[in-house]
């Protein structure tokens, strides 16, 4: 099968999730221009906190495929963490969605929570001492499919990622006529054998 046909009958299983509103291909131009804006906001303090780096968006983009898909609230990636608090290479935060592992970690006494879903591992960071310091970097991984997105594993590895805010700007402005209207989001597909 030639890879249009594949990359075709993975833009009709990517159209087909839950909460996924528009899909793209994303040109081989705007990655690199992603990726400059991508580096751009590394550079800024996150939440006034601390370093980002966006791991995840490197990864994606290295992949042959890359989709753009225009999300709504009803996207629902599954319980994997979307981002991470890092000590060198120890993750010593991260964002947790599964309910029972959250309260699980609400009884811990070595566990404070940043906000509802992101957990801090008192005894492997000096927090909020580190962070200010630049001793620690949040990190935003690719995540892989698991269950939560039906159909996709068939077109073999694959991952995805989240682009920051000034990365969905740029994706929004290019693919989707500047258009940022309210519980839309943007995730990128990268397909490494398609």
């Amino acid at each position: 099968m030639d890879q249009l046909s594949v990359v075709n009958r993975i833009l009709a299983c990517i159209r087909s999730i839950k909460g996924i509103e528009h899909i793209f291909t994303l040109e081989e131009a705007d990655r690199f221009r992603l990726l400059e804006i991508e580096v751009g906001a590394e550079k800024k303090a996150f939440m006034g906190m601390g370093m980002c780096y966006n791991s995840g968006i490197r990864d994606v983009l290295r992949c042959p495929v890359v989709i753009l898909a225009i999300t709504t609230m009803d996207f629902e990636w599954g319980c994997q963490s979307h981002m991470i608090l890092k000590k060198g290479d120890d993750v010593v935060g991260e964002e947790v969605r599964d309910p029972s592992r959250l309260e699980y970690l609400e009884r811990q006494t070595n566990v404070s929570f940043l906000h509802k879903n992101f957990v801090i591992y008192k005894d492997k960071v000096d927090f909020p001492r580190d962070i200010v310091e630049k001793r620690c970097c949040f990190e935003l991984p690719a995540l892989t499919g698991g269950e939560a997105l039906p159909g996709l594993r068939e077109f073999g590895d694959y991952l995805f990622c989240f682009p920051s805010t000034a990365g969905d700007v740029f994706l929004k402005k290019v693919y989707y006529e500047a258009r940022d209207e309210w519980g839309t989001g943007t995730v990128l597909f990268g397909f490494k054998e398609a």
